[in-house]
Parts: structure tokens; C-alpha cells; sequence
């Protein structure tokens, strides 16, 4: 051993002296190279170390500079599902795409050319979602990609969202909240870039549920229909046009008519160069109903007057014209008869079912004697009415006429 050794201090090759550690390096490299890796991967995941440490400190920075801004400590930050069962309509919070994952027992109650209507229960409440109907007409029409094709769709709700908004009141139906998404839609899986607007629920107007109905239930939905052509004439976008005036624009919700579709309204008066562009025809016949005036380049009045005779056909024929009582069966034919024939505006349609209303409710139209009998035969007056109700009640006043 000691001649190997001695041997190895001895010269190379070349006669130079190499020693024993260049040797070594020489016919052992990997040594070297192994030691260098492991001092790289030391490296490394002290790095990867630090970066994790910094990460967390962010996201614990966060979180704490959420609970200060907010005031709520993260142990009491409410789950979805704690938002959902806390949830009121009346509270102002408006609902938002993460709220929509929080909406169960959906159920398809109606679709059209452009939307899906859904019944879904968020919480402790009932409500209405409606986003676009990917198998309806305008989408399977429609000869673009199938993202472009889904936003042309998604445009008109989102539209309709905004009007139903503008419109406030206590005869349109209520928006809860709206789902536009910052992506654009896509088929899936999963499904992404859904368009929604989150609305209260109402059923559909069945013609034959109203003709079920007594003359005050009818009387009270004529009230209403007054109260929408009266609010479509003075809305704060100015006068606005119902192109698709039908049954199926409404709901009935709490006992009550709401306009619920409005993504056929038009806004403004119809435009006109002379008195002839402003004549209002027969849907069916094309006769002439009214001749209105071109005032300033737009038909004054067309709105008020078109939607009062659309109103006329699909709604007031079938509500008061029959089983009231007898002494208004003159007032209410006359109302009728003059709104078919074009002869009053929206707001003059509002006032006669106003005044048809108090008629009713007061008890006015009857006559001394009958006052009397009613009034003996069931021991009230008329005192008893019960306060903010349309009337005095149908089996009150008309009903003890009837036998």
C-alpha cells in the first residue's frame, strides 16, 4: 500500500508531479460533481421554502385586513348556505352569480324563442330564474359560434333586467338580482358563463282560472291593468309601447297582475311625417279605429291609446263585462266598448276602472231599499268595510241580491 501511495505522488506521464488529490479527482470525478448537486437542491428548497412563508403571510394579510374592513372575524364570515337561509326579499341585498349554485329544486315552468323561465327556492323563498334558451328558436337559428350566438341572446335579458328595474312598481314584477358573467358562455362540462336575472315567482294567467273567478277577483285584476297601461303612459323613461301586449307578458303574483316580460317595450311614440303615419287600425280588419295627431314628428298619444285597446282584448273583455251586479253592467260594457274602439288612452281606461272601482267598494250604486235590505239582512253598515280593500266583499253586498 505504501508503494501504491508512494507511487501515486511520483511524476505522471508527462513527468510531472500530479499528487495525491488531483489523482484522485482525475480517477474519481463523480465525487465532486455529487457534492455540488446536493449543495443545488439545498438551495432550492430553502427557496421553495421561503416562498411558501411569503405566500402564507399574504394570504394571512388578507384575511386580516378583510376583518378589519369588514368588521366580521373570519370565524364568522357566513357560508353560502348561511346567506341563503338568512336571505329576505325585502332586505335589499341583491342576489349575484355566487348565489345562483345556492338555488335548489329548479323546475322549467316556461320557455319561448329566447328564454327558460325556472322556479327555484333560494332559502326560505320561492323565486323566478331566467336565463336563455339554449335549444330555443334564436339559438338554434342562429348561424354564428355558439358564444357569440349565446350573448346575443344573454343581451336581451340583461336589457329586460334593466327595464324591469327602471320600471319599479307595484304592477311589474320584482328583480332579486342578475348573473352576467366576466366569461364568455361555453356548452361544458362543465357549463360556464351563464346569463341569469333572479326574479319573485308568479303563475301564469289561465283564462280559465279567471273566468273562475267572482266579479270582485276580476274586478280587482281590471284594477291593476289600469294601474300598468297608467304606469307604461307616465314611466320614468317617458311613454312606452307594448309590441307583444299578451297574457303571457304577465303573472300573477300575491294576488295581484304584474308585468313581467317587457323585452318587446318600446320607448316613445310612433314616428310620423303627417297625420295619415298616426291612424291606429284594426289588428284584424285594418279598419281605422283613430286618427291621432303627428305632433313634432311623433304620434302624440299612440303608446297610451294602442296598448289601452290591446289591453281591451286580451284582458278587460274577459273581466268585467259579466257577473257583477246588475246596476254596473251598464258602466262596465260602456268601459269596455269604448277602450276595444280605440276611444280611450291608457290613462283614461286608469280612471274609469277607478271610478267603477269606488263605485263597487262603496256601495253607491245600489239603491236606498237595497241598502236597507242588505243591511238588515246581514246586520252591518257600511262603516264595516274592511280598510285598504278593494271592497266592501262580494258575498256582502252582491251576493244576498243574487237569491
Amino acid at each position: 500500500m505504501s508503494i501504491a501511495k508512494s507511487t501515486l505522488r511520483q511524476v505522471g506521464d508527462d513527468g510531472s508531479n500530479l499528487g495525491y488529490g488531483r489523482m484522485t479527482h482525475l480517477f474519481f470525478p463523480s465525487f465532486s460533481k455529487m457534492a455540488r448537486v446536493s449543495r443545488l437542491s439545498v438551495y432550492m428548497t430553502a427557496y421553495l421554502c421561503l416562498c411558501l412563508l411569503a405566500n402564507m403571510a399574504l394570504v394571512l394579510m388578507f384575511i386580516t385586513g378583510y376583518q378589519l374592513r369588514s368588521g366580521t372575524p373570519a370565524a364568522h364570515i357566513p357560508r353560502p348556505s348561511q346567506l341563503a337561509e338568512d336571505w329576505d326579499p325585502h332586505s335589499g341585498r341583491l342576489l349575484n352569480c355566487a348565489d345562483l349554485p345556492s338555488i335548489t329544486n329548479l323546475s322549467i315552468i316556461g320557455s319561448g324563442w329566447t328564454k327558460a323561465v325556472y322556479r327555484g327556492e333560494y332559502g326560505k323563498t320561492w323565486l323566478a330564474v331566467k336565463t336563455v334558451h339554449t335549444s330555443g328558436h334564436d339559438m338554434t337559428e342562429c348561424h354564428e359560434t355558439v358564444s357569440i350566438c349565446y350573448k346575443q341572446c344573454a343581451a336581451k335579458i340583461i336589457k329586460e333586467s334593466l327595464l324591469l328595474r327602471e320600471l319599479s312598481h307595484n304592477n311589474v314584477i320584482k328583480v332579486f338580482g342578475e348573473c352576467v358573467p366576466g366569461v364568455d358562455y361555453s356548452p361544458g362540462p362543465p357549463v360556464a358563463g351563464v346569463v341569469a336575472m333572479i326574479t319573485e315567482l308568479g303563475h301564469p294567467v289561465n283564462v280559465i282560472e279567471v273566468l273562475q273567478m267572482n266579479f270582485e277577483e276580476r274586478l280587482q285584476l281590471a284594477s291593476d291593468i289600469g294601474r300598468i297601461l297608467y304606469h307604461l303612459a307616465q314611466s320614468p323613461l317617458g311613454t312606452l309601447l307594448m309590441k307583444d301586449f299578451r297574457r303571457e307578458q304577465f303573472v300573477i303574483s300575491g294576488g295581484s297582475l304584474k308585468l313581467s316580460d317587457v323585452d318587446d317595450v318600446v320607448i316613445g311614440d310612433h314616428p310620423c311625417t303627417t297625420d295619415q303615419d298616426c291612424a291606429i287600425k284594426d289588428g284584424v280588419k285594418e279598419n281605422i279605429l283613430i286618427n291621432l295627431t303627428c305632433v313634432m314628428e311623433v304620434c302624440k298619444g299612440f303608446n297610451s291609446h294602442l296598448n289601452a285597446i290591446h289591453a281591451s282584448q286580451h284582458f278587460m273583455r274577459l273581466l268585467i263585462p259579466y257577473g257583477g251586479p246588475a246596476a254596473l253592467e251598464s258602466a262596465c260594457l260602456h268601459i269596455v266598448n269604448l277602450q276595444s274602439r280605440g276611444l280611450l288612452d291608457s290613462e283614461a281606461v286608469h280612471h274609469e276602472i277607478q271610478s267603477l272601482v269606488r263605485n263597487y267598494s262603496s256601495g253607491a250604486y245600489l239603491s236606498a231599499a237595497e241598502k236597507d235590505t242588505i243591511q238588515k239582512s246581514r246586520h252591518i253598515k257600511l262603516s264595516m268595510c274592511l280598510p285598504n280593500h278593494l271592497s266592501c266583499g262580494y258575498s256582502v253586498w252582491i251576493k244576498p241580491l243574487l237569491k
